[in-house]
C-alpha cells in the first residue's frame, strides 16, 4: 500500500471537501482505496468523510465507503477526530439529512456517541436548528417509545426494556421520579 504524505492527504481531504468526485475517483484509480483508511488532518485527526459529511456532499460520503470493504467503512463512518466528532456530529450540526440517513442506515453510525463536551449527534442537531435532522433521528431512535409510566396516586412506576438505550432511559427515569416526588411534596 502507497503511504501519503500529508500533503497529499490534505489533498484528498480538500478534494472530500468540496465535493470533487472526478479527483477523487482518479487518485483512487491510481492508489489502493484501503489508503483512505489513513487518510487524516495531522491536527484535527478529521478524515475525508468527515469533510465530505460536513459540507453535504453525499455522493462524494456514497463513493468513499463503498471503494472499502463493508467492515473498514463502517469503522471510517464513525471515526472521532481530535475532539470526538464524527462525521454523524458534522452532518447533524450542518442539516444534512440524507447523510445523517446513509451513515446511520447502511454504516451503523451511532447517534448517542459524545464527542469531548458530551454533545451527542442528536444534541448538535437540536442546538443548531437542524429540526428536519432532529426529527429524524427522534423517530427512528425514539427512545421514549420503550417507556410505560404507570401513576397510581403518590406512587409512579416507570419501566422500560434494556437495550441500546438503557443508561438514557435510567436516566430519564430518575428525572420522572424526582418528578414525581417533587409533585407530590407540593400537594
Amino acid at each position: 500500500m502507497v503511504e501519503l504524505t500529508q500533503e497529499e492527504m490534505d489533498a484528498v481531504i480538500y478534494d472530500a471537501r468540496e465535493g470533487d468526485l472526478a479527483t477523487l475517483r482518479e487518485i483512487f484509480e491510481e492508489i489502493d482505496p484501503k489508503t483512505l483508511i489513513s487518510i487524516k488532518d495531522d491536527i484535527t485527526l478529521s478524515t475525508p468523510i468527515h469533510a465530505a459529511a460536513g459540507n453535504g456532499h453525499l455522493d462524494t460520503v456514497i463513493y468513499l465507503l463503498s471503494i472499502l470493504p463493508h467492515e473498514d467503512a463502517v469503522k471510517l463512518a464513525s471515526q472521532a477526530n481530535e475532539t470526538g466528532n464524527t462525521p454523524l456530529h458534522w452532518a447533524a450540526y450542518n442539516g444534512h439529512l440524507k447523510i445523517v440517513e446513509h451513515l446511520c442506515d447502511q454504516y451503523e453510525a451511532d447517534p448517542f456517541v459524545k464527542n469531548e463536551v458530551g454533545h451527542d449527534a442528536i444534541y448538535e442537531a437540536e442546538s443548531n436548528n437542524q429540526n428536519e435532522v432532529e426529527t429524524w433521528f427522534l423517530n427512528k431512535y425514539a427512545v421514549e417509545d420503550g417507556f410505560k409510566v404507570e401513576e397510581d396516586g403518590e406512587n409512579t412506576k416507570i419501566t422500560y426494556k434494556p437495550g441500546s438505550e438503557s443508561k438514557e432511559a435510567e436516566e430519564q427515569a430518575k428525572l420522572a421520579a424526582v418528578e414525581a416526588q417533587t409533585k407530590n411534596l407540593e400537594i
